[in-house]
């Protein structure tokens, strides 16, 4: 039984996080699922009766709330029973793997949790705001979901005339602390054309963004909510939703909530080491197939001891954050006033600077965004039609990818002109370098480093004529032996190589491993003039003066490693530098390695257009000292038989199966304790993991100077760290890993690489340093270890496996959930299926056509006949 997180794009840093959940299994453990995810704590901010959920109903003419239905009545609705009558919603599966509800979580930014927490009525007008925002969310699900019928391999999408959600309100997360936060589960059972069917669930997925964006606007922008803040002089910042008099609290908060959490883990952890039979609901979403046992951290003292340290907390917090707390004006932006037309450019402008191809429920997503970011105050009926109206304008400004008219909504088929004209224009060059073959150049021995035949022909095609060449090679292979011998050679002949990468750390571990000159990508684009602007367009300064380092002469080798990262603005920019100069072009990367964040597919590109004489791979494994091992990496690499891959990884000791992800992640601490590189998908993941490790760790010199940074997280003397954002002043780049030497008593920092010391000021220090014990995946691509260890879970991607399996010379593995062997193997397969990469435009059109032969066309929606569905009598209309 599991519930499977949908989504794997990142969430805004407001407004709701995570993605779309699946939940399939018992109904009776859905309840014990929804409980895990709250303390006893609730009881303190909670002042109403024990009821488990609201349930509504919900066609296109509305939403009507349906009562509080008690556990009996909640446990058949999840089964699919009309709770009404007591009769089943169609023909139900009653296997383990039959969906029963899709949820999505309503929350917001912490510093609302906390207000409500020190004020009454805030606590009452967010609760409202977050109710109308459910509301919202549930009509536009109603408005656009489907579901598919007809014959298997000839379905169409039909609309939905009914759905059914319950909400489940939460004012504390598992630690205790203030979280409010609301589940909203559409059940899988909807009614449409004329009966009982199930919901087409992807498309709900795919309406994310839309529901995201909803969820935050519909508080954010809520006049009534805003107005009880500022009675307690109060004010939200509009760009990151939170409240400004509260927001330098949050750290605290956020390092209470983290040990708590740890502890509970290990109350868990202990308990369900004395009770092998029975299963409590796992924190990471997976269930047991024994009887749900109780929640063993609630009958402890920490749940206690939360609830004692938050009611301190809250009150010392209301102390210091309301010394004068005179009401204030609120002070917003009324919809008269947006521009409805620039709002629409601006949000493609967006979307086409991150992304291929959208829908019109991402579309939906970004304008809702906009309006809070523009600090819109508006009631609900008034901000829906704004961005309905300014979302229509937006989609009429895209490009589609698919001429059919049938295309199903939640299909991403939509793009821009500029997306479109850039990879246009990237095929176009990359076409005109590869018209004639390439000579390549004889690597001789002498004077050289020692390089094998693969290596030598690769160094020979990149020092030759081949005004496009394209190499790639597997992890572990030899590359920058490779490089540092295509320098010397290079240089014999009067020429430079110049080496950018995507970040700016992997730039300067190419300069100090190759001797070439080395920068970020975008480093050099910028010195040549590329800027986005403030529309959110990019452009180039036609009167940029580069440095002298950044300009190119002909026949220099300007050479992109781990190209296939690379997304297409900048590649494009790039390539136009290298036809201004005339220099010559290399690609090196890995296509089966990470993607670009964003629109990518350069790699793709071309490998398909460069001419065959300048193509070259290394396919001769050297990193690992067990050539076995290095067999096996090349299937993994290619993907061949990822069953009989996973059976080999666990007769070799590099697979682990953990109960829960509290066994796992506390195998993971220790791994990390002793230096070991940990990694993991998400940064959330990363930042619990970096806790754990530190409190993991016994080597830690005692300090009482200790910085607790935004996030919450503490750093002390002698922690490994990572900072996060390139500056240049201070001569830090975006994870670049230090020691840190000395904390000052203003929350300045003293860290130490490789004999540099560097000063980094405490607003800095609080905002883009962090622990850098654990990494993520993109962090972890081109790190070099002893030892590797990856927690791969339901969002871990093919690529991203590969990456984290090859970080280690003598060892690597990997650390699942499951509840036995098999279980382990369907997910290693799983994981070996997912490919989320960017392509471009041209890989988008080709999805697209593949999701609508796979889940069915659009069917054109019919005016419902009300005598045939059953009518959601019974409830209060709640006017949406």
């Amino acid at each position: 039984m599991v519930v499977e997180a949908a989504s794997d794009t990142g969430s805004e840093a407001i407004g709701m996080h995570g993605g779309v959940k699946f939940y399939r299994g018992a109904a009776k453990v859905a309840r014990a699922y929804v409980e895990a995810d709250h303390s006893r704590a609730d009881d303190y901010y909670l002042a109403e009766g024990s009821g488990l959920a609201q349930r509504f109903a919900a066609t296109p003419d509305g939403v009507t709330a349906k009562g509080d239905p008690d556990a009996e009545s909640y446990e058949s609705w999840v089964a699919g029973i009309d709770v009404d009558t007591g009769t089943k919603k169609g023909r139900l599966r009653q296997d383990g793997n039959a969906l029963r509800f899709v949820e999505v979580t309503v929350n917001g930014p912490k510093t609302w949790s906390l207000a409500a927490a020190l004020h009454p009525d805030v606590s009452a007008a967010l609760d409202a705001a977050q109710d109308r925002a459910t509301g919202q969310i549930v009509a536009f699900l109603t408005q656009h979901a489907t579901t598919r019928v007809g014959p298997r391999g000839r379905q169409v999408q039909v609309p939905v005339g009914q759905i059914e959600a319950a909400v489940i309100r939460h004012h504390t997360s598992r630690a205790g602390d203030p979280h409010r936060h609301l589940h909203v589960q559409i059940n899988a059972r909807v009614w449409a054309d004329g009966k009982w069917r199930g919901l087409h669930s992807v498309g709900v997925r795919d309406m994310i963004e839309a529901i995201n964006g909803i969820g935050h606007a519909a508080v954010a922008t809520d006049p009534e909510f805003r107005a009880v803040l500022a009675t307690h002089g109060l004010t939200l910042d509009a760009m990151s939703g939170e409240i400004n008099q509260l927001a330098s609290y949050i750290g605290a908060f956020s390092a209470r909530t983290s040990q708590i959490h740890r502890n509970i883990d290990r109350y868990e952890a202990e308990w369900r080491r004395d009770h092998p039979a029975r299963n409590p609901v796992r924190s990471s979403g997976r269930f047991g197939t024994g009887a749900p046992g109780p929640t063993p951290a609630r009958t402890r003292s920490p749940r206690s001891a939360a609830l004692t340290w938050w009611r301190g907390g809250t009150k010392s917090c209301a102390t210091s954050a309301n010394a004068t707390p005179e009401p204030v004006t609120v002070e917003s932006v009324q919809a008269a006033w947006i521009n409805r037309d620039g709002t629409a450019d601006w949000a493609i402008a967006q979307l086409s600077a991150k992304r291929s191809a959208w829908n019109a429920a991402d579309v939906r997503g970004r304008v809702e965004m906009l309006l809070a970011d523009a600090n819109l105050g508006a009631e609900p009926a008034a901000r829906i039609e704004l961005a309905q109206d300014i979302t229509a304008r937006a989609v009429a400004r895209c490009t589609p990818l698919l001429s059919a008219e049938d295309v199903p909504e939640h299909v991403r088929a939509l793009t821009s002109h500029e997306v479109l004209e850039v990879e246009a224009d990237i095929v176009r060059r990359l076409a005109q370098r590869s018209q004639e073959p390439a000579k390549r150049l004889r690597a001789t021995a002498r004077g050289m480093v020692r390089i094998d035949p693969g290596q030598a022909a690769v160094v020979g095609t990149l020092a030759g004529t081949g005004q496009l060449v394209v190499v790639e090679g597997a992890a572990g292979a030899g590359k920058t032996t490779a490089l540092r011998a295509t320098r010397q050679l290079l240089e014999v002949q009067g020429h430079r190589l110049v080496v950018v990468t995507p970040t700016l750390k992997a730039a300067e571990v190419a300069a100090a491993e190759t001797g070439a000159k080395g920068h970020s990508a975008a480093w050099l684009i910028h010195q040549h003039g590329w800027r986005w602007d403030g529309e959110g367009h990019w452009a180039r300064n036609p009167d940029a003066q580069p440095s002298p380092v950044a300009q190119l002469r002909r026949g220099d080798l300007l050479l992109v490693d781990e190209a296939g990262m690379l997304d297409q603005d900048t590649a494009r920019a790039l390539l136009t530098i290298a036809d201004e100069t005339g220099a010559r072009m290399a690609l090196v990367g890995d296509r089966h390695q990470l993607p670009a964040v964003g629109r990518g597919g350069l790699l793709d590109h071309a490998v398909a257009w460069a001419h065959p004489t300048a193509v070259g791979t290394l396919e001769t494994v050297h990193r690992f000292s067990d050539p076995n091992y290095a067999a096996l990496s090349l299937k993994m690499r290619r993907g061949d038989n990822p069953a009989s891959v996973f059976d080999e990884l666990h007769r070799r000791g590099q697979i682990v199966v953990h109960p829960s992800d509290i066994e796992r992640d506390a195998a993971l601490a220790v791994a990390g304790a002793s230096g070991d590189l940990v990694v993991a998908d998400t940064r959330e993941q990363v930042a619990a993991l970096n806790a754990a490790i530190r409190n993991q760790r016994h080597d830690l010199p005692e300090s009482d100077g200790v910085l607790v940074t935004a996030r919450g997280e503490q750093i002390g003397f002698g922690d490994r760290v990572a900072t996060r954002r390139n500056d240049a002043d201070l001569g830090v780049a975006n994870r670049q890993t230090w020691t840190v030497t000395s904390i000052g008593d203003d929350g300045s920092l003293t860290l130490r690489s490789k004999g540099r010391d560097r000063a980094i000021p405490a607003e800095y220090a609080a905002r883009f340093v962090e622990l850098a014990y654990a990494t993520t995946i993109h962090g972890a691509q081109g790190e070099t270890v002893d030892r590797a260890h990856v927690a791969i879970g339901e969002t871990t991607g093919a690529a991203a496996a590969y990456v984290a399996m090859t970080r280690g010379r003598h060892g690597n593995t990997a650390h699942l959930v499951a509840d036995n062997i098999d279980d382990a193997r369907k997910q290693w397969v799983e994981v070996s299926g997912r490919d989320r990469a960017d392509l471009g435009p041209a890989h988008a059109k080709r999805q697209a056509l593949d999701a609508v032969d796979r889940y069915g066309s659009r069917k054109r929606r019919q005016p419902v006949q009300e005598t045939r569905r059953p009518s959601p009598t019974g409830g209060v209309s709640l006017g949406l």
